[in-house]
């Protein structure tokens, strides 16, 4: 039996770096396997801010002797007293160094006359956005739309992200193929989305272990990471143990935390395999504590568990060495414990978080401020 640091330390030996290409218009929310270099300069080519006069010098009078719109690939050059009429964004002719607003001119056939230098503007050097080769996004970048809308100027269609994992979820225990229902399978797999991966339910199996081990031989060639529940405790019928010991390597078995006591972690055929306690309080916590930040560092993203103090509103004992975590619900500063039992769903389906009472404390008072863990 280990400690919370203890298996945490063991989950942080995995990694998942598989990779693939896949279009712009489906990165959002992925993450990037690679840099992003430019391999054009941004703007492309030095270009006027506001519809203007483009002139080398300021003068009263210019002979206007072209124009240029945006999207015009014109190559002008201006000198001495002429200008060029120039659209936002247009490309400035050659020796261009001002840029006079049209409404502060007057047009007179091909003349424009200045009636205000009042403000004049600039221009948009060439690569003074983007500078070709400059890295304008860095591997690790998890996408958002504006990183798209870069992507689409470089005229870049494809990106190189990491791969989702598969996470197969099993759901064990005879009593499935009977009265009780399948719960486990469903808060999994709504953990293993919250974390951007891909769940795939694989199906039901009963407390045998040769079917048992078929279905997890199975799982470990079709999914990336793998998740089952029940089955894990020392009862007469708890295969997984044995099935997990059999096939790979166990990590750890049994953690020194309630809910959550009886999960195991290890690895079959060099695949992570989480086995969750069956019932549904602890395999949801298990599931918080442990797989969703497992899942997230997979998928090269960031994960901080959200804590915040409260006073406890009634009195919470533990025992020696364990990490107790209770289900509360917050109120004005205030948690109440809602804890039922482990095999009670109604016991988390109010909860706003866990409350923390650690492995060196053996009750919190009420009143006592204590850490909470919000989910």
């Amino acid at each position: 039996m280990i400690s919370l640091k203890e298996a945490e330390k063991i989950l942080g030996k995995f990694h998942f770096n598989k990779t693939g290409y896949i279009k712009i218009e489906e990165s959002y929310g992925r993450v990037l396997a690679e840099d992003i270099r430019s391999n054009i300069d941004i703007p492309r080519f030095d270009r006027s801010d506001i519809d203007g006069y483009a002139v080398t010098e300021l003068l009263d009078e210019y002979i206007l002797i072209d124009e240029v719109f945006a999207g015009d690939n014109k190559n002008l050059e201006i000198k001495g007293n002429e200008c060029v009429s120039v659209a936002t964004g247009g490309k400035v002719p050659k020796n261009t160094k001002y840029i006079i607003p049209i409404e502060n001119t007057v047009r007179v056939g091909n003349k424009i006359v200045v009636v205000s230098f009042d403000r004049i503007e600039g221009i948009s050097k060439k690569g003074c956005d983007v500078k070709k080769g400059d890295i304008v996004l860095k591997k690790g970048t998890l996408i958002n739309e504006r990183n798209i809308g870069v992507l689409a100027g470089l005229g870049i269609d494809e990106v190189k992200v990491y791969k989702t994992p598969k996470v197969g979820i099993i759901s064990t225990g005879n009593e499935l193929f009977k009265m009780t229902k399948d719960v486990n399978s469903k808060t999994i797999a709504e953990v293993v989305k919250k974390a951007k991966c891909e769940p795939i339910f694989l199906g039901l199996v009963r407390d045998e272990f040769d079917i048992i081990r078929e279905k997890i031989i199975k799982a470990s060639k079709k999914c990336d990471i793998i998740v089952t529940s029940g089955g894990v405790s020392v009862g007469e019928r708890d295969f997984l143990p044995k099935v997990v010991d059999d096939l790979g390597k166990i990590l750890f078995h049994k953690i020194k935390m309630r809910p959550g006591m009886p999960m195991l972690f290890g690895k079959i055929n060099k695949k992570p395999i989480f086995c969750m306690p069956g019932n549904v309080v602890s395999c949801l916590i298990c599931s918080y504590v442990f797989l969703l930040p497992f899942l997230m560092r997979m998928t090269h993203r960031t994960y901080k568990r959200r804590i915040i103090k409260a006073k406890l509103s009634e009195k919470i004992t533990s025992e020696p060495d364990f990490l107790y975590l209770r289900p509360v619900k917050l109120k004005n500063g205030i948690a109440y414990p809602i804890f039922k039992g482990s095999n009670i769903i109604t016991s988390i389906l109010d909860a706003d978080g866990l409350a923390i009472i650690k492995e060196h404390e053996l009750k919190k008072n009420e009143g006592d401020t204590v850490q909470v863990w919000i989910f």
